[in-house]
């Protein structure tokens, strides 16, 4: 019995050391395959550095490049029209071409000129057009990096409760085999053993859970950033702790709601899209009215009459709506609408904008103060039980049971702390978002 115990105090402390101070063989991320071509630390900036590259956002790049060219088309006057014809004055029965003076073959040149205005407000309606598309591609990205930040401290987070469960699992078999030999013995009773058991059982079926939800995140990790999940299996995801506040700042005055809105306001892409689509349909609305004012032909003509004087022509056309308010009415109301549909839009994104933020900052708040209660109060709590618990095994006033139940609240309060710690990063994150931060 001495010797177990002896034997459960050397693991204890082993995997204490393993916990406290995590390296690579621990958390079974040493692979000898990989130990040349990859980092120990799976670095969260490379990560979101790749996934701006990924091949969704660069086609969101490329095909707003190319619609700003709409915004040179629209200024550009239509192409002109080239034309040839044959007038036979002196019938099908008796052709001449030439002979009649009013027959000639004929060459001509028009080109349409409109209104002056609506050029320039065409223009500007493809340049918002346009502006609107860079907003949203901004936005993916933004989004996509979230996504990454999301996924990786959401990663740490699952490694760490990996090494948590195995580490109950070590402890729950050593009881296990205590138990056993007193069980054998009539020392121990039946449903000690099969709780132990069933507990056994139900720790393994968390861990096939967590390792299942590890798998998934690496997988997502490597879908967003154009990785192999192989190159992402072999390396640890870092949590950051939260940072000490700095001296003499008011703890107020570190997360400020009204600022993050002001932030916002300005740089959120989704927020700016929806500005410039309102824009948009503001010269789509005079752009509708337009359709009122006539367009302008130019015409050119030459005819050959071969042996004859050749025939010259010029004109000039204009072009007005006979069926007045039939399609321009219409065209009117629908772009008075979109108009008005878009500032609605703007108005529930910054409603949207305000409740985010200032959720996000409270969780954030909340998150950090409960961090820095478990870093200051509960963490050293546990670690003063369990160094008294040590000291009473080491001059056998306590059992070995009490020791571990001890350790156990150590692990678990360092655990909870970790916990608030990544809902903070996590809140940070989608705050940023919100705020328009990759």
């Amino acid at each position: 019995m001495k010797k177990t115990f002896t034997y459960m105090f050397v693991v204890i402390f082993f995997v204490l050391s393993i916990f406290i101070n995590p390296v690579n063989k621990s958390y079974g991320y040493k692979h000898n395959r990989h130990k040349d071509k990859m980092a120990n630390t799976l670095s969260l900036g490379m990560l979101i550095k790749n996934s701006l590259k990924n091949p969704r956002i660069t086609s969101s790049v490329l095909k707003t490049e190319g619609y700003k060219e709409e915004i040179m088309i629209a200024k550009a006057l239509p192409e002109p029209v080239a034309g040839i014809g044959l007038t036979d004055a002196n019938g099908f029965n008796n052709p001449g071409i030439g002979i009649n003076s009013m027959s000639d073959i004929g060459f001509s040149i028009s080109q349409k000129i409109p209104f002056p205005s609506k050029l320039e407000t065409k223009s500007r309606i493809n340049k918002y057009s346009y502006m609107s598309l860079k907003a949203k591609t901004r936005a993916l990205k933004i989004n996509t990096a979230y996504l990454v930040k999301e996924s990786y401290y959401n990663l740490a987070l699952t490694e760490k409760q990996i090494a948590v469960v195995k580490y109950n699992r070590l402890l729950l078999n050593i009881i296990l085999k205590d138990i056993s030999k007193k069980y054998g013995t009539g020392s121990a009773s039946a449903p000690a053993y099969i709780r132990t058991m069933l507990e056994d059982a139900s720790l393994k079926s968390e861990l096939f859970s967590l390792n299942k939800a590890k798998a998934k995140l690496i997988y997502l990790l490597g879908e967003l950033t154009g990785l192999k999940s192989s190159d992402i299996k072999f390396t640890r995801a870092v949590l950051p702790k939260i940072p000490a506040a700095k001296t003499g700042t008011p703890p107020a005055n570190e997360l400020n709601e009204k600022e993050d809105i002001k932030t916002a306001y300005k740089s959120n892409p989704e927020l700016k899209s929806l500005k410039y689509l309102s824009k948009k349909s503001d010269y789509e609305t005079a752009y509708a009215k337009q359709s009122y004012l006539p367009d302008f032909y130019l015409k050119a003509g030459y005819g050959d009459r071969y042996l004859m004087v050749p025939v010259l022509s010029v004109s000039v056309g204009i072009s007005l709506p006979v069926y007045f308010n039939s399609y321009q009415k219409p065209l009117i109301n629908k772009a008075e609408k979109d108009r008005l549909s878009s500032i609605y839009d703007i108005g529930w994104e910054k409603l949207r904008i305000i409740k985010g933020v200032n959720v996000y900052v409270k969780d954030m708040r909340l998150n950090k103060n409960n961090y820095r209660l478990y870093e200051s109060l509960y963490i050293p709590e546990a670690k003063l039980l369990f160094k008294a618990e040590t000291a009473s095994f080491e001059v056998k006033r306590s059992s070995a049971f009490s020791l571990l139940d001890s350790f156990g609240k150590l692990i678990d309060s360092e655990f909870e702390g970790d916990i608030y710690n990544a809902k903070y990063y996590l809140d940070k994150s989608r705050l940023e978002q919100i705020m328009g931060k990759i």
